[in-house]
């Protein structure tokens, strides 16, 4: 009978909510984002999560930067401006940059404007500011990436793309990933996506975590390509097994994705196409003859770049073009 009075007394006690099996125990409260960057006219939403309570949003600086009630921050102003979240007593910070639309921000971002003439251009599904849609993960990369330019990541955001548009010629792509709340992320394509399904974009956890918490694991998202944002002219590295009976070369730096590279063939007095492969090298399976050479470069938009008296470089250095594709 005592056992049974005890069960009776405890079952009484956590009814009545003396005792509370949970009591104390609560979700951390946390803003999504410190800080972010953007440009004059562009935003990022600001998320609090952990509560369930009514969030007060709040500028320092309204000519810098709005935020409305919902937390979604619009860069009015180059400049600096402090977005607070409120909950009761409780304030959580994120300091927001707002940078000119022709204006270079951290990884590179930037919002460079294309041409008329590059607008224009029929280019297919790849024709500028046709939006692709897929979803967006993130992945940490192991070993080098399949377009072998490994050496982005130390200024720009980068990003693995899926099988299918990879292979038509976008690595080294420059695109703008675009998550369902607005934010916008841009990043390079210097890796391969086989697994994914067209328009999917496997960015790096750098990456995927600006726009996003990565206990979100995956979300959709569109992306369209823009132009890469460089100053300097296109270039060629050659592998250095490379010899005037067999060759490799890759282009790098250019504004748009390129479409192809031939070399001039003195003997036959003609442009001969070089075949490209997948790890984003075009192959002169028998050679290119005796150097230096010509190149012709042309990107998805029909800009053309000439570049002549380019010689084989046999310590992989970057031999340097004289020109850029055009906005």
């Amino acid at each position: 009978m005592k056992n049974k009075g005890l069960i009776i007394c405890l079952a009484w006690i956590l009814l009545s909510g003396i005792v509370t099996p949970m009591d104390g125990v609560q979700a951390k409260v946390a803003l999504n984002k410190k800080k972010a960057t953007i440009t004059v006219g562009k935003t990022v939403t600001l998320k609090l999560s952990g509560t369930k309570k009514k969030v007060k949003w709040s500028t320092s600086s309204k000519k810098i930067a709005t935020v409305s009630a919902k937390g979604k921050v619009k860069g009015k102003k180059a400049g600096k401006a402090t977005i607070t979240a409120k909950v009761g007593k409780k304030q959580y910070k994120c300091k927001v940059t707002v940078k000119n639309k022709n204006s270079q921000s951290s990884a590179g971002e930037q919002n460079a404007v294309p041409g008329e003439e590059t607008r224009n251009a029929d280019a297919g599904e790849y024709s500028i500011d046709n939006v692709h849609t897929g979803y967006a993960t993130f992945y940490d990369r192991v070993s080098g990436g399949a377009a072998n330019l490994d050496y982005l990541e130390k200024t720009y955001y980068t990003a693995a793309m899926n099988n299918a548009d990879y292979m038509n010629g976008l690595a080294g792509a420059f695109i703008e990933v675009t998550d369902k709340d607005g934010d916008k992320l841009q990043v390079v394509i210097t890796d391969r996506l086989p697994e994914g399904a067209k328009g999917d974009i496997d960015l790096s956890r750098a990456a995927f975590e600006k726009i996003e918490p990565l206990v979100t694991g995956k979300m959709k998202i569109t992306w369209k390509i823009i132009p890469f944002p460089v100053n300097e002219p296109i270039s060629y590295v050659f592998k250095p097994t490379s010899t005037r009976y067999w060759a490799e070369v890759q282009v790098r730096n250019g504004r748009y994705p390129i479409k192809k590279l031939e070399y001039y063939d003195k003997s036959a007095g003609k442009y001969v196409e070089l075949p490209r492969q997948e790890y984003n090298y075009f192959t002169a399976a028998s050679g290119m003859g005796e150097g230096p050479y010509t190149f012709r470069v042309t990107d998805f938009y029909g800009h053309v770049l000439v570049d002549t008296n380019i010689a084989i470089n046999s310590t992989a250095a970057p031999v340097k073009g004289k020109a850029n594709f055009p906005y």
